[in-house]
């Protein structure tokens, strides 16, 4: 296989030479918009703080394709787990961190953004058109999609540093270096710091967070900076611990998965431990509405993969068999399990919410909208209705790659699959 000529850090702007094309087909794109329902970014990773995969935006079906970008195949920080496991008969093993297997993306501002792990660049996209607006190269993979706030894009890189960005040029504002020096090591055909940032950035009260870490026998470092101007506000030193995946946050809590090991928690003012969610495990947690915290799976041992929810106590109060991935949205929990998607009322006393249960193929991901359920699968996404589970939509992703990532904004749905392909659908 081979790899891209690393460039040389910095921004190449794609703009100015297109800026009245771009306009042009951003305003033409709006017109041929349905303009009734209300539209909102998805600004980070799964959408907000909590992860959680929910949008109250809705989907016009049936959606059809608007336009496709190819970034190149990814080049995951870990390869997967062993096939089968002997020992305990298991196979069809999950990778516990499973957190880069596409280029995620998050939208704001009319502009699509991604971090690559094919050319070691954040990537932003013209919403309308899918051309390429500016590129930032990095010197190291970028893993997860950058978080856009109050004009600027954050995006952590395996290269030790943490680089703030002026959202619509790509200009350079600051970088911050996670460990107190920098070091480089050989991984998967780049040279990366020993200390990588492979944590989305994340935003909470004004305040940014990120981590630099690697190995449980080097220290690792948790981050919380001035979004604005970059100045730290505490750097907490952490021993025997892998921050990897996408942090999180409940109302007074930071939530650190680190794949094979149990999430961690810290006080969301000092960044100081308060302890771990011993049963959990893996990279995919969310924090539901009521700050219950959703993870799993714990290990690659289970016969059947579990997720967990958690109440702020840290004590288990569900169990989501055979399943990987879930949301709840309203107080209702949409999971897939055993060839069944299912929406669940958590309360029982809940005699409004919709539950039902419907016949579809385990997906990869899964979130929601205002009206539909979408899963992303191997080279389709199907939609489902919130009301009843009746099927409103499905298509085919051109490649045959699997997708791992859906995103929604200004009612279009943005599909990121393992080949390295970005698809936008449109009404």
């Amino acid at each position: 296989m081979t790899h891209p000529t690393p460039k040389p850090p910095g921004r190449i702007s794609l703009q100015n030479n297109r800026r009245l094309n771009s306009l042009w087909s951003l305003w033409i794109g709006a017109l041929l918009l349905p303009t009734t329902l209300p539209a909102e970014d998805w600004p980070t990773y799964r959408h907000d703080s909590r992860r959680s995969g929910v949008t109250e935006e809705s989907l016009a079906f049936p959606l059809k394709p608007a336009w496709q970008h190819r970034g190149g195949t990814p080049r995951q920080a870990w390869s997967g787990p062993a096939k089968w496991d002997a020992f305990s008969a298991n196979t069809g093993l999950q990778s516990l961190r499973n957190f880069d297997p596409c280029y995620f993306v998050t939208v704001a501002g009319g502009l699509v953004y991604y971090g690559s792990s094919h050319d070691n660049a954040i990537h932003a996209l013209d919403i309308a058109t899918g051309r390429e607006s500016w590129v930032y190269f990095a010197e190291a993979p970028v893993r997860l999609p950058p978080t856009i706030h109050d004009g600027r894009a954050f995006a952590g890189s395996d290269d030790g540093f943490l680089y703030a960005l002026e959202a619509r040029e790509g200009k350079l504002l600051w970088k911050d270096q996670g460990a107190p020096e920098d070091r480089r090591i050989p991984s998967n055909a780049s040279m990366i710091s020993l200390w990588p940032i492979r944590t989305a950035p994340l935003l909470v009260n004004n305040a940014l967070f990120y981590t630099a870490s690697l190995t449980p026998w080097e220290s690792s470092w948790l981050i919380s900076l001035d979004p604005a101007t970059g100045k730290r506000r505490f750097a907490q030193e952490a021993a025997d611990v892998t921050f990897q995946g996408a942090l999180l946050a409940t109302a007074n809590t930071l939530i650190a998965p680190q794949g094979r090991s149990a999430p961690l928690l810290y006080d969301i003012a000092t960044g100081r431990s308060t302890g771990a969610i011993g049963h959990g495990g893996g990279v995919f947690c969310l924090v539901t509405e009521d700050n219950e915290l959703i993870s799993g799976p714990k290990s690659q041992k289970a016969k059947d993969n579990q997720l967990f929810l958690t109440n702020a106590e840290g004590a288990r109060i569900a169990t989501f068999n055979d399943t990987t991935r879930a949301v709840i949205a309203e107080g209702v929990a949409y999971h897939h399990t055993r060839g069944v998607l299912k929406a669940l009322a958590l309360d029982a006393g809940n005699k409004e919410a919709s539950q039902w249960n419907v016949e579809a193929p385990a997906p990869n991901e899964l979130i929601t909208c205002a009206n539909a359920v979408l899963l992303g699968h191997s080279s389709e996404v199907h939609a489902y209705s919130r009301k009843d589970g009746s099927l409103l939509w499905k298509t085919v992703i051109p490649g045959g790659g699997l997708v791992h990532g859906l995103a929604i904004s200004n009612r279009m749905l943005f599909v990121s699959d393992s080949l390295g392909g970005i698809h936008a659908f449109r009404p």
